[in-house]
């Protein structure tokens, strides 16, 4: 494995003890952890140049202005964008994805694409279209029987939505799961859409892919992609919606939805403001300047650590707790076995009928993190549509079988000693509840 053991000091938040151990920290799906560059950029922000951007033009402005065009280059370097001003600027992925589907141009025919297991971010911002009147459809594209995305049956649907298709809006990678859209498949996606109807356009959510693997919009051909910087070392506050720059300035196929000041050029009494070009007509009022040029040295940071090393070392991670979680019959991993195909992610349940403690005893979850500082996440992971259309799948096991499900999230500062120290926990966990009523191995 190629160690990035030696990244591990530059986290602050690591360098504690609770109880006279360590935090291991598991939850990287939801949130990262922060390294020293980047508090440093937002510490600098504050102490030496705290002022407004893109406004006024004195000394601390210019510096404003600087630091925050320098971290629109080193996004647009991080994910291969071919414009700097494809960049634009948000508060998470939600807002990015949400802007989109505002500020586009529709048509009352028109039709949405999407997975059975996206976030609710990619979900509900189309079902309200639908819902609104905006849009004709919103349908829902099947996964295969490993919850994997299927292409065929993505063909299905693309047919069925015929010349109406406006948008295929796709997790590049699962928060459920962490399977994930190769490049080959994108592309595939890409061209099957614009085969279909060439006004038609690809969105992918790139929050759980851009982090932890190498890529490359240009190549890939999408029209958009959207993701959050906290979940790249960067601050809370700040996501990313990248746009081509043809689609972004086309005013038949997109407006802002959210405008005022920093957004025109001119305006008058008598209305028709003049916007400017993106990404500054998208930008509406005043930014946050410390986490936007806090976004740009997490870019930074993590194009020196090398994405492939990253994707590299969680997939190493991965395969050793599956590997070990998989000795038990009481568990059961979700998603497809082979942990190369689950990027970083490990979610996993008990196959006991509605699984629980008493109300007074702690849950794994909490016994995790009580005993050894483990901190994993548990719940639908904000997919809860998929989950409850699943549940006929639980019912197979038991009848009324509602699974709670656990995730362990990797990143670049973990370690195999610490996965050795949650298989370990985990079996002490399995043995003090193997006595509880209805516990033990079922079909499936």
């Amino acid at each position: 494995m190629s160690s990035l053991n030696e990244y591990r000091d530059a986290f602050p938040t690591l360098q504690q003890e609770r109880n006279g151990k360590p935090p291991i920290y598991f939850d990287n799906a939801c949130m990262t952890l922060k390294p020293q560059p980047v508090i440093d950029a937002v510490h600098e922000y504050y102490t030496r140049y705290s002022g407004c951007g893109e406004r006024s033009t004195h000394w601390f402005a210019a510096q404003v202005d600087a630091k925050t065009e320098e971290a629109r280059e080193s996004i647009k370097e991080f994910i291969g964008a071919a414009n700097v001003n494809e960049i634009v600027f948000t508060k998470n992925t939600t807002e990015a994805i949400n802007l989109l589907a505002l500020s586009l141009c529709w048509e009352r025919d028109d039709v949405v694409l999407t997975t059975d297991k996206e976030h609710n971010s990619n979900l509900c911002p189309w079902q309200e279209l639908e819902n609104r009147g905006n849009i004709a459809r919103h349908r829902v594209i099947p996964g295969d029987t490993e919850y994997r995305f299927s292409l065929e049956n993505f063909k299905k649907a693309l047919a069925e939505a015929g010349d109406k298709v406006r948008m295929v809006s796709l997790a590049h990678c699962s928060n459920l799961d962490g399977t994930f859209l190769s490049d080959d498949t994108v592309k595939e996606v890409v061209r099957l859409t614009r085969e279909q109807n060439s006004r038609a356009l690809v969105l992918l959510d790139a929050a759980q892919s851009v982090p932890h693997k190498k890529i490359n919009v240009s190549d890939m051909g999408v029209d958009f992609i959207a993701f959050s910087i906290h979940k790249m070392c960067g601050p809370t506050g700040v996501g990313v919606l990248y746009g081509r720059k043809k689609v972004l300035n086309d005013e038949n196929v997109i407006h802002p939805f959210i405008v005022g000041g920093g957004t025109v050029e001119d305006t008058n009494l008598l209305g028709h403001p003049s916007y400017f070009k993106s990404p500054h007509k998208f930008e509406a009022g005043l930014q946050h300047y410390a986490g936007i040029i806090g976004a740009g040295a997490a870019a930074r940071f993590l194009m020196e650590v090398g994405l492939n090393r990253i994707a590299e070392h969680e997939t190493v991670l991965n395969t050793a707790l599956t590997e070990r979680l998989s000795h038990h019959h009481e568990i059961r991993i979700l998603g497809p076995r082979d942990a190369r195909e689950r990027s970083g992610i490990l979610t996993f349940y008990l196959l006991k009928p509605a699984t629980r403690f008493s109300d007074d005893e702690p849950d794994i979850d909490e016994k995790l993190d009580q005993r050894v500082n483990i901190m994993i996440r548990k719940g639908t992971f904000c997919v809860h549509s998929w989950y409850h259309a699943h549940e006929p799948v639980f019912d197979a096991v038991w009848p009324g079988f509602r699974p709670t499900l656990y995730r362990a999230s990797f990143y670049l500062y973990n370690t195999l000693e610490e996965v050795d120290i949650f298989a370990s926990e985990m079996k002490k966990i399995l043995a003090e509840i193997s006595e509880l009523p209805t516990f033990g191995a079922a079909g499936g």
